[in-house]
């Protein structure tokens, strides 16, 4: 069931969600503000083409690892894929340091943390670029026990929609919780149904412009995660002065 941030009162809402004691979050587009920035890159690379990076090519992008996502722009467009990726590298490397975290993200990361709450990454990017994306914010992300990279780890052998990428990740802590018991923070609607079919809830903060109906399934979708409460879930609140 979705509900916007404010659209029911906060004593029935309680009453929608299950308790969880682990948290998985994506990467992209939720903690950090790498979606914009890399749709900004791609679309540089159409420009002299005469081409549009549309909505709906973004939607079927994003949550999907970085090679199947380009595998869809350069055949929907009839690019050379060599030179793609070499052009979209070349723009990424200079955009990693402009990289920016999201609204709420540490906030709600260090008091996670700060209550013991273990919090791991299911990501779709490779191991090259999650650590590019990253080293800005080295220190905040060593709250996370560990990260699955469905670009990376052979352990992973269907991207999302298949749930093998947050199943993975839930394997990997040390008291390995069962699915109903993780919380899973996404931003893509692909995601989404990964998180669903590995019978996990899922907070669901996508791209404005995606319709209640398409994320109709997420257990909650919010503007932002400034507008995420832990205890809505089972966990910690706020503190007053946080």
């Amino acid at each position: 069931m979705s509900q916007e941030d404010q659209s029911i009162k906060p004593n029935l809402r309680r009453c929608l969600f299950q308790p969880v004691t682990h948290c998985i979050f994506e990467l992209d587009g939720l903690l950090i503000d790498s979606e914009r920035l890399r749709n900004d890159s791609i679309q540089k690379i159409l420009d002299p083409f005469g081409h549009t990076y549309g909505f709906d090519l973004k939607m079927r992008c994003m949550g999907k690892p970085e090679s199947e996502q380009v595998d869809l722009i350069v055949n929907t467009y009839d690019l050379n894929r060599y030179d793609f990726e070499h052009q979209l590298k070349l723009l990424s490397r200079g955009e990693y340091a402009r990289l920016k975290l999201l609204p709420g993200v540490e906030r709600l990361l260090k008091h996670l943390h700060d209550f013991n709450i273990p919090m791991a990454i299911g990501s779709s990017s490779c191991r090259n670029s999650f650590e590019a994306k990253t080293r800005r914010y080295s220190r905040l992300f060593d709250v996370f026990h560990h990260v699955v990279l469905s670009g990376s780890d052979e352990e992973v052998k269907k991207g999302k929609p298949a749930p093998d990428i947050f199943l993975a990740t839930a394997s990997k802590f040390n008291e390995s919780p069962e699915p109903s018991k993780c919380l899973v923070f996404e931003s893509s609607l692909l995601g989404m149904e990964a998180a669903l079919a590995a019978g996990m809830q899922v907070v669901l903060v996508p791209d404005p412009l995606v319709s209640m109906r398409s994320s109709a399934l997420a257990t909650l979708r919010l503007k932002s995660l400034e507008s995420f409460r832990p205890q809505y879930f089972g966990l910690p609140p706020f503190l007053r002065s946080s």
